[in-house]
Parts: structure tokens; sequence; C-alpha cells
């Protein structure tokens, strides 16, 4: 038996996923044969699998990689509410991730900890569509507990409910990190989380290209971190521009909801547009910091919209160099075009075969 996971990539929200009460669009993505990161499960041996990345062992908090957090934070939760029946998880990536040296930037992690407790409640007797809230906050308690950090939690969520959403943050408060896995789990899970939403949202008749950028990557974690820093010291202009963002990005979200396409395009350019004056607010900071949107991806972004399909692109997520995608109208769309933009501008464009769900 086996549960998989998808990918995601958040066309809208970057950034101010953050902020309490912003509205965020997160694509779901798999591959051709509608699978994101698979987990494979098995009852009567407590274990953990992973070729990509070496694993196979009885999960350990020594050791404590992803895999092992995760399986010792649904283990936790189960054996807090029933007799837990030991599993083997063994868990393999789709190749729309990427290899282990350079990946897409699709949320791997993110579907590797929601597969692999969703193959725990599954093997238990659990029906996970049932259980996609208890999912969700195990698996954001898992990462959490991994990256000793406090995520946003889209690509969580995302992978938890196994579809595209519109998603607002949870209070970052809930998440309770304690000495223990055991401590932390009971304390996170005790009660309903404040904040959070994830609405389904209908994808039907569209499309999304994805593309991987070969040999260049941003890091969320410093983006972040630069983003936080000019929020400290400029509160005034934050407050402006994340604000600015989230109303046109609510208004870009009901115009694809519409599938009136002119407004979509027109409200993603009003992001792109604060996006672009954010980056010279924080460089003027912190001046290693990565555009958003780097100039090169702007002028492929202009080039492909001139081809017929494609309704809007954008550098998702925390953007920089991790990847480039846009949203079509569901007809085919002449990508090597837009490869050929790339190598106009020094960068080759390696697209992905994902699908969206």
């Amino acid at each position: 038996m086996e549960v998989t996971s998808p990918g995601k990539v958040l066309f809208y929200g970057g950034y101010s996923v953050l902020l309490r009460g912003h509205i965020s669009l997160s694509l779901a993505v798999v591959d051709e044969e509608r699978k994101g990161v698979t987990a494979a499960y098995e009852k009567g041996e407590r274990r953990i699998i992973s070729k990509e990345f070496g694993i196979d062992r009885e999960p350990s908090a020594e050791k404590a990689e992803l895999l092992d957090i995760a399986y010792l934070v649904g283990e936790a939760y189960l054996k807090s509410r029933a007799t837990f029946e030991p599993v083997k998880v063994e868990v393999e990536n789709s190749p729309i991730f990427g290899s282990k040296e350079e990946k897409s930037g699709l949320g791997s992690s993110a579907a590797v900890v929601a597969s692999t407790i969703k193959a725990l409640f599954e093997a238990n007797g659990y029906d996970t569509a049932l259980h996609t809230e208890s999912i969700f906050k195990l698996s954001q308690i898992a990462y959490a507990i991994f990256a000793k950090k406090i995520g946003s939690g889209f690509d969580i969520a995302t992978a938890s409910v196994g579809k595209s959403i519109v998603y607002y943050r949870y209070n970052p408060e809930e998440v309770k990190l304690s000495e223990s896995i055991d401590e932390t789990v009971e304390k996170s899970m005790d009660g309903p989380w404040s904040w959070v939403k994830a609405e389904p949202f209908d994808v039907s008749g569209l499309g999304l290209i994805v593309f991987n950028i070969r040999g260049a990557k941003t890091s969320s974690i410093s983006a972040v971190k630069a983003w936080k820093e000019w929020k400290k010291s400029n509160e005034e202009e934050f407050k402006a521009l994340m604000n600015k963002q989230d109303e046109v990005e609510r208004k870009a979200i009901e115009a694809l909801k519409a599938r009136d396409f002119a407004a979509v395009r027109q409200y993603t350019h009003e992001a792109r547009v604060v996006h672009r004056e954010m980056q010279e607010k924080i460089k003027a900071i912190v001046p290693e910091f990565d555009p958003v949107e780097p100039e090169p991806l702007s002028h492929i972004i202009e080039e492909a919209e001139s081809l017929p399909g494609i309704v809007a692109g954008r550098c998702p997520g925390a953007g920089g160099w991790d990847s480039l995608a846009f949203i079509t109208d569901g007809s085919s769309v002449d990508i090597e075009r837009i490869i050929e933009a790339g190598e106009k501008e020094g960068l080759k464009l390696s697209p992905l075969d994902v699908k969206l769900i």
C-alpha cells in the first residue's frame, strides 16, 4: 500500500504569507502518474527507508534526520490515541523534485514529512481524508523540530491537503517546541490552531509550466532572514508594501477563480511591481539579498507573456533563482520559445513535467 503527497508552487503570497490574515495561493503539482513524494507502507516492522538519502534503519531521535523526525512525531501522536502498530515506511521522490544535488524548489521536504505521517495513519487504520487537519499540524510540528524554526506552513498544508489551496498561515505560537518529541506533540496538538485556513482551489481547465533554473538557486532561509531585518527597521514601509501586495493578490486570485485572464495578468503585474520595490528596499539594508525577481527573469516573463496560452508568469515563493512558473489557459504553449528567451539571458531553463491538481 502507498500514499503520495504533491509538491507546490507558491504563485501568490511570497513573503506576505508569513503575516496574519494575508492570502496566498499554493498550486499543488504531481507528475504524469499523479505522484509527488510517495510513501509505501507495510505493518509489522518499525523502519524507515529512503534510497535517495541512503537511509534504511529504525527511526532514531539520535540520527534526527527529517524522515526520523516525521516518523517519531506521527508515532507519538498515534500512541497517545490508541495502540500503535509498527510500520515500515519507504519514501520515494518523483523526478519532478530534481536530484539531491540540484533540487527544483517544489517542496520535497514538506511532501516527505506529510507522506510519512499519512502512511502511519493509513497503516494504523485511519482514513487520511478525515484527518487532514491533524496530519497538517503534525507535519508542521515535525518540520519545526527538524529545522528548529517555525515556517509559514503553506508547503506543508499543500502536501497534507493533497491539492491546490488558498492558504492563510497559522499562529506560530501554536507550535510549542519542547525538550522531547512526545512533549512537543502533546502541547502543540492540544486544541485547535488559530488563524489557519486551507481552502481547496479549483484548477480545472488551467495549466502550469514550471522551469528549474539550472545551476542557480536562492536560499529561502537567508532571504526570509533579510526580509525580517527590513521589516524590523522600516516598519511603516514594510506594512504599506505588504498590504499592497495582499490587496492586489486577493484580486488576482478572485480573477483566476472567475477565469478572467486579463485581470489575472494585470494584478499579477502589480504584485510583481510591489516585489521589485520591496527587493530594492531590502538590498539597501542587506546588499547580498538575492533579488525577488532578477532582471533576466523579468525579461523572460515579458517575452513569454506574448505567447498564446500564457496567462501570467511569476518567480514563485521567495523568488530569486529557484524557478520560474507560468499559469496557462490550458491550451498548448510553445515551451521552446521560453527556453530560447532564457538562453538570450544566459540561463538554462529546464522544464519540469508537472501536472496541476
